[in-house]
């Protein structure tokens, strides 16, 4: 019944730490969607009006031309340092993984693949992409040992409880031995007194 309990409750973190998991880098994925969509509008309108302006006949057209094509250039730059169409699709994949992990938990039969899940949830950790502290959804997830690991740390306990027990009747010998160091040498005296007794008796007599 307790492996039974344990089970149930890892199961269920396990759940929960692969939703949680999948909404955060779900929430990232979108962020870089929307990041990438208006860079890369914001570069088209601009490139097709710096065009525009170099086909209108105005006076100082060169210099609304080369501003808008200085804009446009920044623009691209800085699309092409932040990137955000490559993080979108690592935030999709990793939101994607985790969300498989989840359904075949949910889904699971048979004990060995239970373990294999958990398996595959540390190599997905391994391969998580950053994620940063504003797109993580908050998890109270407590977790519990496996019930084989808890029977090891109680037999690895009563291991040390008998050693204890065996040095703590080793050191009171020793204490005794060492506080009463006369003990046996009372009863050789006593012994001998006796003995002179017994063989004066007769002589007495």
């Amino acid at each position: 019944w307790y492996q039974r309990r344990v089970r149930e409750e890892n199961w269920k973190a396990f759940i929960e730490l692969t939703r949680t998991k999948a909404e955060s880098h779900g929430k990232a994925a979108r962020y870089w969607d929307r990041i990438h969509n208006i860079l890369s509008l914001t570069l088209i309108f601009l490139s097709a009006f710096t065009t525009v302006s170099t086909l209108i006949p105005i006076s100082n057209s060169q210099y609304a031309g080369a501003l808008l094509g200085g804009l446009a250039t920044l623009i691209a730059a800085v699309n092409g340092s932040l990137n955000p169409s490559s993080r979108r699709q690592q935030q999709m994949e990793a939101s994607r993984g985790f969300r498989a992990l989840m359904l075949k938990m949910v889904r699971v039969e048979t004990e060995r693949d239970y373990e294999e899940l958990w398996k595959e949830y540390n190599k997905e950790l391994l391969g998580e992409p950053f994620l940063p502290a504003k797109f993580k959804v908050n998890d109270n997830t407590e977790f519990s040992m496996s019930p084989e690991f808890q029977m090891l740390i109680a037999e690895k306990e009563l291991d040390l409880k008998g050693t204890a027990s065996e040095l703590g009747s080793t050191l009171s010998l020793k204490n005794k031995s060492v506080e009463n160091p006369n003990v046996g040498n009372d009863n050789i005296e006593l012994g001998a007194v006796d003995s002179t007794k017994v063989e004066s008796t007769p002589l007495l007599e």
